[in-house]
């Protein structure tokens, strides 16, 4: 049967990623693919899971447009599953059928035969300031529509504001002032090291939150990435970096190290307000106790923070998106940026970070018109006006002798 293989040979993988797997199984294929013998299970099976899924986006989508508030509410909170989740979803069924063929208990992956949508990558969009004035009406829109819903449970602005579905994309940047704004904002902050870490050397939430000091060099200016913390069924775990290049050293500016140094003042602080009470960890970023930060609460922190900034709503992991793009507005290359965030590779890099701030983008618009030389400023008479609208073609050819200017005068 399929559950047979389900977790024989999953076991070398990480802890977070068989959450996952059973996660899948769980939500997305185990209704139609439990109870399937695994001789059976060719690819228009897998991809009935597929089907299954896209009707119960359509029955979510329909309840959301419904006029019956009770069937709204019946919806909220469920989200659309969309093409990279059903990506995900895929490679999950085709990493347990893998197992499987290894185990000779299928001659084939069916699920390699099934075809889906692609997802993109997305690309960050900045928060231009006609993008941050379409978004204020929508929510003011959509803040009121919910606080005047009697089915609506009582809803902080903050959690209206960080509604995905109002933002342009997925992936969104702040502009240099509107970063600048923020860490202004929070100067004050206990946390705002973190903020800065991230925000100028684009670490990840999971990287900042299990940085430890043993892996800090203040002298030299180097914080190597050597653990991550993440939540694995409701826990806070301790892992391995995200992925092998992800394990480098990440290079420090003055100012960063400077603020890292006032972190470590205002910790040791602590700690002995804290006395026997303090939980030693090790973390250069904890709670007021000690005690490990959760990356979901730092998340949730970090939205009410930009909240009260009075700010666009961006993710904490788009605050190392804005880390690239500051990396390339600052005129790094591509493959410089790719080191600083340690991606995998250029390709990842490039494919993310091809839209960038729109002072680039004019820069390079300027650079491209400087390329042609002009003799005749715009605006100013030329020597065509006055001509016919239809210029004879020139020849292709430069030594063609039908062509008036090369035609040589008679002896």
């Amino acid at each position: 049967m399929w559950s047979s293989p389900r977790r024989k040979r999953l076991r070398d993988v990480r802890e977070s990623t068989l959450i996952g797997y059973i996660s899948h199984h769980d939500a997305h294929f185990g209704e139609v693919l439990d109870g399937v013998r695994l001789d059976k299970l060719f690819a228009p099976v897998v991809e009935r899971v597929f089907e299954r899924i896209d009707e119960k986006n359509a029955a979510i989508l329909a309840a959301r447009a419904s006029d019956d508030p009770a069937v709204r509410a019946s919806v909220r909170g469920k989200r659309i599953t969309g093409p990279a989740t059903k990506q995900r979803i895929k490679a999950t069924i085709r990493t347990v059928l893998a197992d499987a063929e290894r185990e000779h208990l299928v001659t084939f992956n069916a699920a390699a035969l099934v075809a889906l949508e692609s997802a993109p990558r997305p690309k960050g969009v900045v928060w231009t300031r006609s993008r941050v004035a379409a978004f204020n009406e929508a929510f003011q829109a959509r803040l009121a529509a919910v606080r005047a819903d009697p089915n609506e449970p009582p809803t902080s602005a903050v959690k209206v504001w960080a509604i995905t579905d109002l933002r342009p994309s997925p992936v969104m940047v702040w502009t240099p002032a509107q970063l600048g704004a923020f860490l202004d904002h929070i100067a004050g902050d206990r946390l705002y090291a973190l903020f800065h870490l991230v925000a100028f050397r684009g670490l990840r939430r999971g990287e900042a939150c299990g940085a430890r000091w043993v892996d800090l060099d203040l002298d030299d200016g180097v914080l190597w990435v050597k653990k991550q913390l993440t939540i694995v069924d409701r826990e806070v775990k301790e892992g391995q970096p995200k992925t092998q290049s992800s394990d480098a050293p990440v290079a420090l500016d003055r100012a960063t190290l400077d603020v890292l140094r006032l972190h470590r003042k205002r910790q040791k602080e602590e700690k002995l307000a804290w006395g026997g009470s303090w939980t030693e960890t090790g973390r250069i970023f904890t709670q007021e106790d000690g005690t490990e930060l959760k990356p979901s609460w730092v998340s949730e922190y970090f939205e009410r923070l930009a909240f009260s900034a009075g700010l666009p709503p961006i993710r904490l992991h788009d605050l190392r998106h804005g880390a690239a793009t500051l990396s390339l507005a600052a005129g790094n290359d591509m493959k410089t940026t790719s080191a600083m965030l340690r991606h995998s590779s250029l390709a990842i890099t490039s494919d993310t970070y091809t839209n960038v701030l729109p002072e680039l983008a004019r820069e390079a618009a300027e650079a491209s018109v400087s390329l042609v030389p002009r003799a005749v400023a715009v605006g100013e008479p030329s020597e065509t006006e006055g001509l016919p609208s239809v210029s004879p073609i020139r020849s292709a050819r430069p030594s063609d002798s039908g062509s008036p200017r090369n035609r040589r005068p008679k002896p």
